[in-house]
C-alpha cells in the first residue's frame, strides 16, 4: 500500500499508485528480492571448503585432457608449403638427393670467430648472453627480406647473426651444442633386459623407433651457423637458415615427410600446447610418491628410467644435469604410461627448434 502524502487521501493515493504501475514512462524496476533462505548458496563464492560435494571429482594429472585450441605451428594438411612446386604430391618419405653442383669441403668446418671484412666499418657487437627478451624481439624481424650484407662473412647474412654466434656459440671454448645421439636397438635387443625390451616396445608402439634410430653424421660449425641464422616464418609454417651464405627453408609437411612421420602422426596430440607436469603431479612414473616430490630421473621406475634416456639422446635432446626433468620431460613421460597417448612427434620436433632459436644460453 502506498503512503499518502501530506493533504492527500488515501483513494487518492491508490489511483497514483495504480497510475505509477501501469505507465510506461514511469516505471522503474524494483530491485530483486533477497532468495529463500533454503535457495541461498551456503558458502560464498570462492570459499568452497575442500572436498566440497558440488566440485566434480578430480581426474588424475597424467590423464591428459585434449584441447580444442590448435598449436600455433599446427599445419594445414591441405595448404601449399614452400616445396609445393618442387614436389606437388609429397609422398610419405622424401629422399634427399645431393645435386650435382653441392659444394665440396676439402677440410671439415670447424668453429672460428668472425673476421673483419676489408673496406668496411667495423659496428659494435651486440652481447645477446642471457639476454632473452632483446633475442626474441630481434628473430621476429624479417632479416630474409634483404639482400646479404657485404660487410660481413660469407656464412653470416645479416648483424644479428654475426652478433648470436660470437655472444652465444663462440661464449667458452666449447660450443654450447647438445651431441644428439641416435639409439642402437640391435645392442638392446641383444641385452635381452625385460626393462629395455619393455621400453622398446612403447617406442615402437608410439612411432618412436625410427626416428630414435635415425643415424646421421653433423657438424658443430653447421649446426652453429643454424642456430645463428634460424628464422621462422608464421605466415608460412616454415623455418628459412643460412649456410656458409646460402639460404634454405623448408615447412612443415615437407620436413614431416623428409623423417618419414605422415598423415597418422598428425592425427595425435601436440604436447607443446599443455601446461608442463610437474613431477609431483605423476607419481605413477616413480617408485613412491615420496621420490615424486623429490622429482629426480634416478628414482623413476626402470622402464621410465630408460625411456627418459631414450628420450635425452634424441628427440628430447638436454645437456647438463642427468637426473633434471626440465620443459617437458614429464610430459613426455606420461605419455608412456598405460593409459598414455601417443603424441604428435613432428609437432614435438618442430616447436623444440622454435623454443631453441630464442634461447640465449645453449
Amino acid at each position: 500500500m502506498m503512503r499518502p502524502r501530506a493533504g492527500e487521501s488515501l483513494e487518492d493515493a491508490e489511483q497514483r499508485r495504480q497510475k505509477r504501475r501501469h505507465d510506461p514512462h514511469t516505471q522503474r524496476e524494483d530491485a530483486p528480492r533477497n532468495p529463500p533462505r533454503e535457495l541461498r548458496p551456503r558458502h560464498r563464492a570462492g570459499k568452497e571448503p575442500a572436498g566440497s560435494s558440488s566440485k566434480e571429482p578430480r581426474k588424475a594429472p597424467y590423464i591428459l585432457q585434449s584441447r580444442a585450441a590448435a598449436p600455433p605451428s599446427h599445419p594445414t594438411p591441405t595448404s601449399k608449403g614452400i616445396a609445393h612446386d618442387i614436389c606437388p604430391k609429397t609422398p610419405p618419405r622424401l629422399v634427399v638427393e645431393y645435386p650435382p653442383g653441392q659444394r665440396t669441403y676439402p677440410n671439415i668446418p670447424r668453429l672460428h670467430r668472425p673476421g673483419i671484412v676489408p673496406g668496411f666499418t667495423v659496428e659494435m657487437e651486440r652481447n645477446y648472453y642471457k639476454q632473452d627478451v632483446a633475442l626474441r624481439e630481434a628473430r621476429k624481424e624479417k632479416v630474409y627480406r634483404y639482400d646479404k650484407s657485404e660487410g660481413l662473412e660469407q656464412r653470416f647474412w645479416c648483424k644479428l647473426h654475426e652478433d648470436f654466434y660470437s655472444s652465444v656459440v663462440m661464449r667458452k671454448s666449447r660450443a654450447p651444442i647438445v651431441h644428439c645421439k641416435y639409439v642402437d636397438w640391435k645392442y638392446y635387443e641383444n641385452m635381452k633386459d625385460p626393462f629395455f625390451n619393455e621400453a622398446m616396445e612403447k617406442c615402437k608402439e608410439m612411432g618412436l623407433y625410427d626416428i630414435m634410430g635415425f643415424r646421421y653424421d653433423w657438424n658443430e660449425e653447421i649446426l652453429a651457423q643454424f642456430h645463428s641464422s634460424l628464422y621462422y616464418d608464421e605466415n608460412e609454417i616454415a623455418f628459412y637458415w643460412t649456410t656458409e651464405g646460402a639460404k634454405y627453408g623448408v615447412d612443415y609437411m615437407t620436413f614431416s615427410r623428409i623423417l618419414g612421420l605422415g598423415t597418422k602422426d598428425e592425427k595425435r596430440d601436440p604436447i607443446h600446447v599443455e601446461e608442463q607436469l610437474k613431477t609431483y603431479q605423476v607419481p605413477t612414473l616413480f617408485y613412491n610418491p615420496y621420490c615424486a616430490q623429490i622429482g629426480k630421473a634416478n628414482h623413476l621406475l626402470p622402464v621410465y628410467y630408460a625411456m627418459n634416456q631414450f628420450f635425452r639422446a634424441t628427440i628430447d635432446a638436454k645437456d647438463g644435469d642427468p637426473v633434471a626433468l626440465r620443459y617437458y620431460a614429464v610430459n613426455l613421460l606420461a605419455r608412456t604410461l598405460p593409459s598414455g597417448r601417443p603424441f604428435c612427434i613432428m609437432d614435438f620436433i618442430w616447436n623444440e627448434l622454435r623454443r631453441t632459436m630464442i634461447e640465449a644460453k645453449k
